[in-house]
Formats: C-alpha cells, sequence, structure tokens
C-alpha cells in the first residue's frame, strides 16, 4: 500500500493548473515571436532535425513532470510490505498469572495450565522486544511480580523459576484484586498502548468487581483473558521435592475436580473491549499480539521511502526536455 507521510505538501498540486497557464502563455509569445522572423509552417520543417519530437503536448508534459515529481517528493511516498510487527517503544504488557491450586490441573498431556501459560507467556515475550513488560501473580491475593521493564531477557527468568503454583498460599482466585493490583501498574499518561494479558482457568468476580472493569475501561486498558483449562473436569495431581507423583489432591477422602470457568473471563474481556480465548493447545495465541484489536496503534509494517523515484522521474524528464529543445 502506498501512502503519504507529510500528505500537506500536496497541496501544491493546486499551483500546477497556473503553471501550466504560464507555460501555454510562454508557448504563444514564442509563436508569435518566430512569425517575426518568416513563415511559421517553414520555420517548424528547419527548426528541428526530429520534428516529431517537438509536439507541444510532449514538451509540455517534460516541463510540468519536473514539478509535479518534487512536489510528490516532498509529499514523502512510502511503499508499505510485510506483515504488521510490533513497534519498539509503543506499548506497555501486564501478564496476570492464576498461580490457584486448580492451575495445577495437567490438562495439556502432561503439562499444567499454569505450564501452557507460561509457554505462551515466553513466546508473547519474543515479541515484546523494546516494549515494556511486567508480571502479576495471583491466587486468593495478589502480588507484584515485576515491575515494567523492558529487560525482557530477566523477565523469561523470572516466568520460568518463580511464578510457581500456590507461591502465594492463599486459597482461592481474587481476579478483582489482581486486575486492581495490574491496573496499579501502568503509567496514568497515555503516551503508550496499555495491554492487559489475563492467564486463568476462571475465578471470582467478588466485591468491586465492576467499578474495577469500569475503571479499566476509562482508562483505555483492553484486557485480553486466555482461558486455561477443560470444560471436563479434571484432578489435580501432587509431586513432592523430587518432582515425583504422590496422588491427587483431596477433601475427605475425595480426589477435588476442577474445570474452566470461563463466564467471569469472558466478562472481563467485553467490558474492556478485549478478547476472550480459549487455549485449547496454545498456538492459537501466536498472533495474538498482531492485530489491532490487542494492540490498537502499536503495529507497523516495513515500509521503503519513494521520494527518491518521483525525484528521478522528474530529473529524467528535466534532462530529456533539454535535450530535444538542441535536437
Amino acid at each position: 500500500m502506498l501512502y503519504f507521510d507529510r500528505p500537506a505538501a500536496c497541496w501544491l498540486l493546486l499551483l500546477l493548473p497556473g503553471l501550466l497557464f504560464l507555460i501555454h502563455v510562454g508557448i504563444q509569445r514564442k509563436a508569435l515571436f518566430l512569425r517575426s522572423f518568416g513563415d511559421p509552417t517553414l520555420l517548424k520543417q528547419t527548426a528541428s532535425r526530429f520534428p516529431a519530437l517537438q509536439q507541444g503536448w510532449l514538451l509540455t508534459t517534460l516541463m510540468l513532470l519536473p514539478f509535479l515529481g518534487t512536489i510528490l517528493a516532498l509529499a514523502d511516498p512510502r511503499l508499505l510490505y510485510g506483515r504488521q510487527h510490533l513497534r519498539t517503544g509503543t506499548l506497555d504488557v501486564i501478564m496476570v498469572f492464576d498461580i490457584s491450586e486448580s492451575m495445577a490441573a495437567e490438562d495439556y498431556g502432561m503439562q499444567s495450565r499454569l505450564a501452557q501459560a507460561q509457554q505462551v507467556a515466553d513466546h508473547f515475550l519474543s515479541q515484546l522486544q523494546g516494549n515494556r513488560v511486567g508480571f502479576v501473580t495471583f491466587a486468593g491475593t495478589s502480588f507484584r511480580q515485576a515491575e515494567l521493564t523492558d529487560d525482557l531477557s530477566t523477565l523469561a527468568f523470572i516466568l520460568q523459576h518463580w511464578i510457581k503454583v500456590d507461591a502465594i498460599q492463599v486459597g482461592g482466585s481474587d481476579i478483582t484484586q489482581a486486575i486492581e493490583t495490574a491496573l496499579a501498574l501502568f503509567p496514568n499518561d497515555a503516551a503508550r498502548e496499555q495491554v492487559m494479558l489475563l492467564f486463568s482457568d476462571g475465578g471470582t468476580g467478588e466485591g468491586n468487581f465492576h467499578a474495577v472493569l469500569r475503571h479499566a475501561r476509562q482508562r483505555g486498558i483492553r484486557i485480553i483473558t486466555l482461558g486455561l483449562g477443560r470444560p471436563k473436569p479434571s484432578k489435580i495431581p501432587q509431586y513432592d521435592e523430587q518432582h515425583t507423583f504422590t496422588g491427587y489432591m483431596q477433601v475427605q477422602g475425595r480426589p477435588i475436580l476442577t474445570q474452566i470457568h470461563a463466564a467471569p473471563l469472558q466478562q472481563i474481556a467485553a467490558a474492556t473491549e478485549g478478547i476472550y480465548l480459549h487455549l485449547n493447545r496454545g498456538d492459537e495465541a501466536h498472533h495474538l499480539l498482531t492485530q489491532q484489536t490487542v494492540v490498537g496503534q502499536a503495529l507497523e509494517r516495513d515500509e521503503i521511502k519513494l521520494f527518491q523515484l518521483f525525484l528521478g522521474i522528474g530529473l529524467l524528464a528535466f534532462g530529456v526536455q533539454r535535450l530535444l529543445t538542441r535536437l
């Protein structure tokens, strides 16, 4: 797609009709001047070795092209190509991770819900180079795991080694408090696009849930909710310090069953103009950060500047016009 980075320069095109009028007046005056020397028909036959190249329309076009090329070059034409990608320094992202006990359920082969979330988040980090990211974890309460930073290699380490199931050791999944904590990490200025990525299998929207969502929307912060787990109930495995399976989590001798509760996640996304995405395999989210509905104006495509081409056309036309006047 071709566009002009400085389209205001195109207003100069309004001068071309006036220039065309001046050229016409110049041609008429030249014709009157030649008549003072003799028969114009005879002069035309002897004035050039290539009379076919002395057509008025051709010379007029060659005189106009240098001006047209210069104006279009001043408008800075650019050609977009390739896929859209994130611009550096334009996006702040807070990733919010549910680390309640239910996130240990292994709904992805031998991989837990949290491990699946970490895998997807690690892919997002590779796409967010040059932008700022922060982490929040939550269960029954929430915790600032990492402030906004562009040091994504450190965040990758934190993601793999510090974010673990039940690290907070407070039962439950208080999504309302998690969102409040994440909102507090965003700066109040709107210099960058601001997006929250919430990884969870569902939770409770208690307290001032709706007020928090209204606050997020008023600040223009989109919340993208990524649902983890299966609709079918799953058991929660337990492992010892050597990562040896020891059984399933139980209450009164019965295994605890857990399944995804998508309703609150869908509600959060709808209330903040975000998106809800259920992660079945994980690769569904790989292109999430290349969608304008997610990252707003933080996207760009590679481009080629074409002003040299238009200048070159103008210079070529000028050279040809000068050459023809001497033939």
